[in-house]
């Protein structure tokens, strides 16, 4: 059996699907995920996370919103500081999909959601005079309840012009999620992780 080399012609150009893909000329693909148990039930970190436009939960709020937060279509516009970036820059997330966790017959029990920027690709001014890039990033956010814990898995790519830590701004988020649930006397216990790879 032979093994043939695939051509870059034969990868397609990054989008919504997780699969290998070429980022567009001027950035790179960047990729992470990361998870955490919780010993809470679904509800609670699907109360917490699971309103695609509510996220102080990670740290900022929209600076507007369109939609509703459980139906495709939704938009919410944030102020976020990029990789080297002069200022925040305004950037738009639309949810692609929401799915509700069910099983064997009970509901609330964690949910499927995916987004990725609207207005892709966003070029913004550096400090050091030049252009950055944001071509593009997808997520894909997943809480399911196992045994009365709750595992959240929240995977990104992206194409971006230079670095960025996204392991540390997923983990951060996680840890408030902890901080929510202790603060309203929803969480006994530590959570596991968040882990990142």
């Amino acid at each position: 059996m032979s093994i043939q080399q695939r051509s870059t012609a034969d990868i397609p150009t990054c989008g919504p699907e997780p699969q290998a893909c070429i980022c567009p000329a001027g950035s790179f693909f960047q990729a992470s995920s990361s998870y955490a148990i919780y010993p809470v039930a679904a509800k609670e970190i699907t109360r917490v996370t699971g309103q695609f436009l509510n996220t102080a939960w990670f740290g900022t709020s929209p600076d507007h919103v369109t939609g509703s937060s459980t139906t495709p279509g939704a938009k919410r516009f944030l102020y976020a500081g990029l990789p080297g970036g002069s200022s925040e820059y305004l950037i738009t997330e639309q949810l692609t999909k929401f799915e509700p966790r069910t099983t064997r017959g009970r509901t609330n029990v964690g949910y499927y959601m995916k987004f990725q920027m609207a207005d892709a690709p966003l070029t913004y001014n550096k400090t050091d005079g030049t252009q950055g890039l944001l071509a593009g990033s997808w997520d894909i956010v997943d809480v399911r309840e196992i045994n009365g814990q709750t595992l959240m898995l929240w995977s990104i790519y992206v194409c971006f012009g230079d670095a960025y830590d996204i392991q540390g701004f997923h983990e951060s988020a996680m840890k408030n999620v902890t901080q929510i649930l202790k603060q309203e006397r929803k969480m006994r216990g530590d959570m596991i992780g968040p882990i990142s790879f």
